[in-house]
């Protein structure tokens, strides 16, 4: 029976350890990367062989792509943190792509896994229909913006809004709490 009780004791210590690591852990500042095949690949390399201009440009094609047809980690957005507190968040945002523009969008839903609405002729989110709350537009590669946004309760996505940049996978969805 000791033996038990030292063991929920040392679990109590453990879960009291790790909720205080994650309130600790909502602080009001969140790095944002955005990453892409160019991201990864050795410098002088981007652009070129296999995954080139031409072979890029056939898989953003609208008719191939569109949302929830992600192209398993080609493009995508990286954050530190999946929640912050309400109120003021600053965004450091990074362009980690050695050879394409990007964006942050930062979209509040009432639903983080539900699609956006799609415009598959211009193969990007139709902006006047969703709610921005917040942008750092025309991100030339490796570039950074900081953003500073209000931020109430809720759940938010981040998004890149370049042309087939959505549909191939840069969004994340983002919990704010009280």
């Amino acid at each position: 029976m000791r033996n038990l009780h030292t063991c929920l004791a040392a679990l109590f210590v453990s879960a009291a350890v790790a909720t205080t690591a994650w309130a600790a852990d909502q602080s009001a500042t969140m790095k944002v990367a955005l990453l892409d095949v160019s991201s990864v690949m050795p410098a002088g390399m981007a652009g070129y062989g296999m995954m080139g201009q031409g072979m890029m440009g056939n898989m953003m094609h609208p008719g191939m792509m569109g949302p929830g047809m992600m192209m398993g980690g080609m493009m995508s957005i990286r954050t530190d943190k999946a929640s912050v507190k309400t109120g003021t968040v600053t965004f450091e945002v990074t362009n980690w792509s050695r050879s394409v523009l990007h964006e942050v969008l930062v979209v509040g839903v009432d639903n983080p896994f539900a699609p956006l609405p799609y415009d598959y002729v211009q193969a990007r989110v139709p902006e006047e229909q969703i709610k921005i709350v917040g942008e750092a537009a025309d991100l030339q590669p490796s570039a950074s913006k900081t953003l500073e946004i209000a931020l109430a309760p809720g759940s938010y996505l981040l998004i890149c809004n370049v042309a087939g940049h959505y549909a191939a996978g840069m969004v994340t969805a983002l919990t704010v709490a009280q």
